[in-house]
C-alpha cells in the first residue's frame, strides 16, 4: 500500500520527467542554433577583425541557458529554465573586445588623434543633407570630414578663391 507521501513524490518525479523531456527537445533546437552562432561569429571576426558585440551577448546568454537546462536535467537545481524562469542575462566579455561602429566626431577640436572614428559622406535625400556612414578611418581624417560637414561655409572660406 502506498502512502500519500509516496504518491506525491511519484507525481512530482513524473512531472519532472515531463519537464525534462520538454527541455530535451528544446536542447535539440538550441545546440544547432549555438553552432550557427559560432560559425557566424567566426565569419564576422574574420571579416571585421573583431567579434560582434551582439553575437557575443546572445551567445553568452544562450550558453547560460543550455547550462541551466543541464543543471535542471541532472537534478542539480529544481529551478526550471526559460520560459518558466527569466532568460539569462549576458555577462561582461572576458576575451577579445567587440567590434563597435563608432559615430563621427561631432566636434573636431575635441577629437583625440589616436581614436578611430567613422568617416561620413553626404547624400541628398528630399533636398536635405544626411550624413552616411561609409568606412572606419583615422580620427584626423574623420575630424576634417566632420568639420567640413558641420560648417561647409567656413570650410570653403579657407580655400583660395580663383
Amino acid at each position: 500500500m502506498t502512502t500519500p507521501e509516496q504518491s506525491i513524490r511519484r507525481e512530482s518525479i513524473l512531472l519532472r520527467v515531463l519537464w525534462m523531456l520538454l527541455f530535451l527537445l528544446v536542447w535539440q533546437v538550441v545546440v544547432p542554433l549555438l553552432a550557427l552562432l559560432v560559425v557566424a561569429q567566426l565569419l564576422y571576426r574574420l571579416f571585421y577583425g573583431a567579434p560582434s558585440a551582439l553575437f557575443m551577448s546572445f551567445g553568452d546568454s544562450l550558453s547560460q541557458y543550455l547550462a541551466q537546462i543541464g543543471r535542471f536535467a541532472v537534478f542539480n537545481t529544481d529551478e526550471k529554465p526559460w520560459p518558466i524562469a527569466d532568460w539569462p542575462v549576458a555577462r561582461a566579455a572576458e576575451g577579445e573586445p567587440a567590434h563597435k561602429i563608432k559615430e563621427a566626431v561631432a566636434d573636431a577640436d575635441t577629437a583625440e588623434p589616436a581614436v578611430a572614428a567613422v568617416k561620413t559622406t553626404e547624400s541628398v535625400v528630399d533636398d536635405d543633407k544626411v550624413p552616411v556612414v561609409t568606412d572606419v578611418v583615422d580620427a584626423d581624417d574623420a575630424a576634417e570630414s566632420a568639420k567640413s560637414a558641420l560648417n561647409p561655409a567656413q570650410h570653403q572660406s579657407n580655400e583660395p578663391k580663383p
